[in-house]
């Protein structure tokens, strides 16, 4: 039988509330997080420990903080504080605060990784989620807790346009190609090597200081690789059909695959440690809740109060960004292909639990290639029988 045009349903318009209501839900994430993490604790005096040690170059052990990294006097100045916020969790003596900052930095990899897509897609291209490395900047300024729901407002704007899905998934295969070396020698060995017992503290703060470069190292790989890989066959807007190993697919599964292992690892890891420790710093309570009393406790307690609502802002919104792409789906695939929203999201709040939040955005991210692929194989069907 003939293929019929209606076989391959129009993309609708998103409706009318969805976007304001997910881009006010975003704002409100990151003004929450921006209070949380910084002005309340602030007004409170959480950090005046933290900001005496910076002040005195030195921890509270006589221990000197480094302040020389680039030769480049604001640069310096910036990381001195950086790495001031980040020794506790990395060279501390309390095991729970070590525990979480590093599953927080493991499992944010697949933000990274999500970013690092979306610049990649054609029809992105010179628009505002292009520009990773602006957002990685403010993020590792001001916290992610603060600046990826910001990513996800732009993202939610710039995908309203209902051109937005008619210009197709594609992505530039020589960038994908790219990103999986580049995440992983630009994000998770230095994320890993940051965990490493040095032989002096010196040394701690460089790997510290170097470390906050790794999200812009990312896109500085990336185009490093791209050069120097064999180049792919030109993108053309449309894609494989889903299951397809040609084109940009076969990178970004790999992709996912690598982000979703790492955080996975990384969960079972924490997982571990916390249920066969006796050790009160490793309790669940200690590691992952905030506490009003305990950040005033130290410059240690008070950065481990900051990362801690880091990660519950980041894959927070990650969530209700998960909750707005099935949605945009269903609108777009129909009711037969994909899921309810409440079901999907019990889902990913399920597999957040059992393996990571990053794991769970990662299998989101595979699953949803999946489907903009799809998607792209029927507004082809429809283009041709039109």
């Amino acid at each position: 039988m003939a293929a019929n045009r209606d076989d391959f349903p129009a993309v609708t318009s998103r409706p009318r509330l969805v976007t304001p209501l997910f881009a006010l839900s975003f704002l409100a994430i990151s003004g929450v997080s921006l209070w949380l993490m910084r002005l309340e604790p602030t007004s409170e005096g959480a950090f005046a420990a933290y900001q005496a040690e910076v002040d005195a170059r030195a921890l509270p052990d006589g221990t000197p903080l480094e302040t020389r990294y680039t030769g480049i006097w604001a640069v310096d100045w910036m990381l001195t504080f950086m790495v001031a916020a980040f020794l506790p969790g990395v060279a501390g003596a309390d095991g729970g605060v070590r525990l979480q900052q590093s599953y927080l930095l493991l499992q944010f990899g697949t933000v990274v990784g999500l970013l690092a897509v979306e610049a990649s897609r054609v029809k992105n291209r010179w628009r505002v989620l292009s520009f990773t490395s602006t957002f990685a900047f403010f993020y590792q300024l001001l916290g992610g807790a603060v600046i990826c729901p910001l990513w996800f407002v732009a993202y939610t704007l710039t995908s309203v346009r209902k051109t937005y899905f008619l210009e197709g998934r594609g992505a530039s295969s020589s960038r994908v190609k790219a990103l999986v070396p580049a995440m992983v020698l630009g994000y998770i060995i230095p994320t890993l090597a940051m965990y490493v017992p040095y032989a002096n503290i010196a040394t701690t703060q460089y790997v510290i200081a170097f470390w906050q470069f790794a999200p812009i190292v990312v896109d500085l790989l990336v185009f490093l690789f791209r050069a120097l890989l064999p180049s792919s066959p030109p993108v053309t807007p449309r894609t494989p059909a889903p299951g397809s190993e040609s084109g940009d697919m076969k990178y970004l599964r790999r992709l996912y695959r690598v982000l979703f292992v790492t955080a996975a690892l990384d969960h079972i890891a924490t997982t571990g440690a916390i249920l066969t420790s006796t050790s009160p710093q490793l309790g669940l309570c200690h590691v992952f809740l905030p506490s009003w009393e305990r950040r005033m406790l130290g410059s240690g307690q008070a950065m481990h109060w900051v990362f801690q609502w880091d990660l519950c802002g980041i894959f927070g919104s990650a969530l209700v960004w998960c909750l707005h792409e099935v949605c945009d789906l269903r609108r777009l695939l129909g009711a037969r292909d994909i899921a309810g929203p409440v079901p999907a999201l019990a889902l990913v709040c399920a597999g957040a639990v059992a393996l990571g939040p990053g794991s769970a955005l990662a299998a989101m991210l595979y699953w949803r290639e999946e489907k903009l692929a799809l998607l792209d194989g029927r507004l082809e069907g429809r283009a041709k029988v039109a």
